[in-house]
Parts: C-alpha cells; sequence; structure tokens
C-alpha cells in the first residue's frame, strides 16, 4: 500500500509584496509617525489598506459584483475604521501612495467620500469581503472584523 503525502495548504500571500519594499515602507513609516504606533501595527495596517486597494482594482471590470451609488456609478470595496485611517494618511504622503496604486491597480486609485446604505447596513461589507479573499493575499481579521466606516457625512455631492 502506498501513501500519498497531503501538501500543506497554500499560505495566503502577504499583501506587503503588493508594492516594491521601497513603497512600502514610506507608507508604513509615514503612518506610523503620523498616527503614533508602532512600525508592526503600521506594516500591518498599511498591507491591509494596500489589500483594499488590490480588491477594489480587481472587481472594478465585473458586472456582477458591488453595488450601485446614487449618481449610477458602482464601488467594490468599503474601508473599516482601522484600514480608513491608513488610507487617509496614505492618501496625504502622494507620491508613494501614486506608486502604490500604479503598482497595484494600474492607475491612481480616487478616494471617494461617500456614506450609503450600503455602508449603513452592513451590506457593503459582504460585498468587501468577498472581494478581499478573491485576491488570494491574508486578510488581517483584526482590521476587517468590524463594519464599514465612513469618514464623511452621507453623500457629500459625489
Amino acid at each position: 500500500m502506498t501513501l500519498s503525502p497531503t501538501l500543506p495548504a497554500k499560505a495566503d500571500k502577504d499583501p506587503q509584496t503588493l508594492v516594491d519594499p521601497q513603497t512600502f515602507d514610506r507608507l508604513a513609516l509615514h503612518f506610523a509617525a503620523v498616527q503614533e504606533v508602532t512600525k508592526t501595527y503600521a506594516r500591518r495596517a498599511v498591507g491591509q489598506m494596500l489589500l483594499m486597494l488590490k480588491a477594489h482594482a480587481d472587481s472594478q471590470h465585473d458586472p456582477d459584483f458591488g453595488q450601485l451609488l446614487p449618481d449610477g456609478r458602482s464601488y467594490r470595496v468599503v474601508p473599516t475604521e482601522p484600514v480608513d485611517a491608513a488610507w487617509h494618511v496614505s492618501l496625504q504622503h502622494t507620491e508613494p501612495y501614486l506608486a502604490a496604486c500604479q503598482q497595484i491597480a494600474g492607475g491612481f486609485v480616487h478616494h471617494v467620500p461617500i456614506l450609503t446604505e450600503g455602508m449603513a447596513d452592513g451590506s457593503s461589507m459582504q460585498f468587501t469581503r468577498r472581494a478581499l479573499k478573491a485576491t488570494g493575499y491574508h486578510i488581517d481579521p483584526e482590521f476587517w472584523d468590524g463594519e464599514a466606516k465612513s469618514c464623511c457625512p452621507p453623500n457629500p455631492g459625489i
């Protein structure tokens, strides 16, 4: 009788590898300084923000995925509060943020300041979690087990 070895489960990819190390370090160190958090936490937070950008980019052209904004445009992923914090700080450090967007999405990923019904009722987070999982990258539960969080009032002039 011959036994076949069981292959180990494939580990999720590290979202820090979505961008080159210099870009990642610039974003993470800037986040650590601005938010006054440890470098370890900053690296995790920025990694999850990059994962959000990847999920957004990957799902952009899927007509059956996402929800519609009041003006008819679709959106795919939404941040939780800790991911939103990393995104806002990264948006303020434009050179490495642009480099990250180009490496992940092929162009700038804009911030659309919205608060939709889907964010309020939790359905947007269902879409987001599916999009995150589809990337094959590690999803850190500390950053995604919360609710969608908007930094903005309901639909401010989108």
